[in-house]
């Protein structure tokens, strides 16, 4: 029953700030030439491992080493909601590499109302290394974008992850970038960290960081699997139907972390079974 009231907790109170468009692919996000790969992509709050509908993207695309940006086919699926044993709308993309270096896949998410009557745009990319490190400081040219400044792949539960967010083309300072992993499998109140008052611990399941005047955060990724790097910013009110709403701007960057053995294979996504 708890954990019911909990769930049911979680959906009613869930807003855009703990939704996240995600784009993953397993085991990692490298591949081969000639060789097809699928990146998977939905809305979850990655935190609790609750996964929802998505709405079909607005824009879709992949940016090939060389910065040319190549138009991608969006094939609709399900994922298994486990929390309700539901099954989700989302969508899937298939590449096949024919060159090697470093892609992005780019997707943008078309406006979404609040419960709070604000007007929500998503952002979001993935790196896909392809053999040979070329192109990995390119950008999917989204109004709001992290650059990243350390190489997003290969990365371990070790390392530090160095960004900069640009807004407009121009260094965003003060912004809030927060940092969380994506659990594999839906996380019922007992498994979740808690306080000293016996409380969840938010706090420690999501982490922030500011960025400072050159609009650059540096971040720790301490565990394996996939991680998402958000930033939000106000953008003034944009229209819709007769009315103007408060318009915000999200972007994600998603990252994989190795951990420093390899023995990831045994980290499954339980929604994609």
């Amino acid at each position: 029953m708890w954990v019911f009231l909990f769930i049911f907790y979680i959906l009613l109170t869930s807003s855009a700030e703990a939704q996240k468009l995600f784009i993953i692919s397993l085991p990692d996000n490298y591949g081969k030439t000639e060789k097809e790969k699928v990146f998977y992509i939905g809305s979850a709050d990655p935190t609790f491992g609750i996964i929802y509908d998505l709405k079909p993207p607005e824009n879709y695309f992949i940016v090939s080493p060389n910065n040319k940006k190549i138009k991608l086919t969006l094939l609709r699926t399900e994922y298994e909601d486990t929390a309700l044993n539901i099954k989700r709308i989302g969508y899937k993309i298939k590449t096949i590499p024919q060159k090697k270096g470093d892609y992005y896949i780019c997707i943008e998410s078309d406006y979404s109302l609040t419960k709070k009557f604000k007007l929500v745009k998503f952002f979001a990319k993935v790196p896909f290394h392809v053999e040979t490190e070329k192109g990995w400081d390119n950008l999917c040219g989204f109004e709001l974008e992290i650059k990243p400044y350390t190489r997003p792949y290969g990365l371990s539960n070790k390392d530090i992850f160095w960004g900069q967010v640009l807004y407009k083309n121009r260094p965003l300072d003060n912004g809030t970038v927060e940092f969380e992993r994506f659990s594999p499998v839906f996380l019922n109140p007992e498994e979740l960290p808690k306080d000293s008052y016996g409380e969840i611990n938010y706090p420690y399941l999501k982490k922030t960081v500011k960025t400072n005047k050159d609009g650059f955060f540096v971040i720790s990724l301490k565990e394996p699997g996939w991680w998402v790097i958000t930033i939000r910013k106000k953008s003034g009110f944009k229209a819709l139907g007769n009315k103007f709403y408060p318009l915000e701007l999200v972007n994600h960057l998603w990252l994989y972390i190795f951990p420093s053995k390899n023995n990831l294979s045994k980290l499954n996504y339980n929604f994609l079974n």
